[in-house]
């Protein structure tokens, strides 16, 4: 059956657990509270998360972005709400992150062997594991995570969004929630293949790591529900601000998703491109490559242009920075670095018709043209076309 946990401090915040099913049900909200925690007592709910945001940033650029700021509040005056933790907050210092708050849920998962299946005790039931609180953002975890990482063994927190029930459809959300480490670590990649796995304590600067043991450290434990941790506006005033910002910013966004102002899973052959003119690259491949056939994934029409001339082009090798491309919308987006247009490439973000160039200099031409036959594109040459 289903356990109400009230902490008695008004009816506000009340949790449904279920202990068997590791499942939440909740009261209406009008959203969470945002509170301080330790981002490195915060567990991963999924196995495997993807090495970059939708937007195409990447987990490890994102990581670098997060910003390390003193706690604001004033320390002479305890002015903490009634159903938040008493006393200032045993941090050292605030992350702020360029992204909204993680949200987080207090949570028993099921224990799980390495091959998703549960365990179970001699009755058939689940074996349940330790409550903590998982993210429901797990790329963003990550970020933070990294980040908090780097300045072991200072005490770090981030202002979280806990809230009280799964967002969206319950079944659906649930069944995200399959980490077979209880959360402590998530492995990285699109495909189980090319994964690794991953924890904080991989990001411990070595100096660090041979005088603080992060595997044997025992973090300070905090409280599992809203009413046990710190308030984020009453002692992080500035950091809090900037989560609640950043929240509005991200309910404007069409996708609801962190950093940046274009969304790779966007640069996909259009209707209009897939119906086009004509394979044109195919004719411009046939005269420029001596009859190399090209087998692109979409019939090739670029986007706001027409096959370059041959004697535009030249030759180069791959410049580390400038890359640009125009999205489905007709907007031009970049620079970016050879390093990140190859990690794209790599996971299929990038189609034969997508205008790209390499560089200011020159012009916006279909994908497909930009390599010579055999050449794995981003890795050494690229055709240069001047304007």
């Amino acid at each position: 059956a289903f356990q109400a946990h009230s902490r008695g401090f008004g009816v506000n915040f009340r949790v449904w657990s279920c202990a068997v099913a590791g499942s939440f049900v909740g009261m209406p909200s009008d959203g969470g509270r945002l509170r301080l925690l330790n981002p490195l007592n915060i567990r991963f709910s999924q196995p495997r998360i993807a090495p970059h945001f939708r937007d195409g940033h990447l987990l490890g650029e994102t990581a670098a972005a997060v910003q390390e700021q003193a706690l604001d509040g004033d320390p002479g005056t305890d002015f903490s709400p009634q159903d938040s933790a008493s006393g200032p907050p045993p941090y050292d210092s605030v992350l702020v992150p360029p992204f909204p708050s993680i949200r987080v849920i207090s949570w028993r998962p099921k224990l799980r062997r390495p091959d998703g299946e549960v365990h179970r005790d001699a009755y058939g039931d689940p074996i349940m594991g330790q409550r903590a609180w998982f993210a429901i953002d797990n790329r963003r975890l990550h970020s933070v995570q990294a980040a908090a990482a780097k300045f072991w063994p200072r005490r770090c927190c981030v202002v979280v969004e806990c809230i009280e029930e799964m967002p969206g459809e319950d079944a659906k959300e649930l069944r995200k929630f399959r980490t077979t480490t209880e959360g402590r670590s998530v492995t990285i990649g699109i495909k189980p293949s090319d994964s690794k796995g991953w924890s904080w304590a991989q990001e411990v600067p070595p100096v660090m790591a041979a005088c603080f043991s992060p595997a044997s450290c025992q973090l300070h434990a905090e409280g599992f529900y809203a009413e046990d941790l710190w308030d984020a506006e009453a002692w992080a005033p500035t950091a809090h601000a900037t989560a609640a910002s950043r929240e509005k910013d991200d309910e404007l966004s069409p996708d609801n998703e962190p950093c940046g102002p274009t969304f790779l899973q966007m640069i996909k052959p259009t209707a209009a491109q897939k119906n086009g003119v004509g394979n044109l690259l195919g004719t411009f491949a046939h005269h420029v490559h001596g009859g190399y056939p090209l087998q692109p994934r979409a019939p090739c029409v670029a986007i706001g242009s027409v096959a370059p001339a041959v004697s535009q082009c030249q030759k180069s090798a791959c410049p580390s920075s400038g890359w640009e491309y125009v999205d489905p919308k007709g907007k031009t987006q970049g620079p970016f670095t050879l390093d990140q247009m190859a990690t794209w490439q790599k996971h299929g973000f990038f189609f034969p018709t997508l205008a790209m160039r390499c560089d200011p200099a020159d012009k916006f031409v279909p994908f497909s043209v930009l390599w010579t036959p055999g050449v794995q594109p981003f890795t050494h040459l690229v055709l240069r076309y001047r304007l």
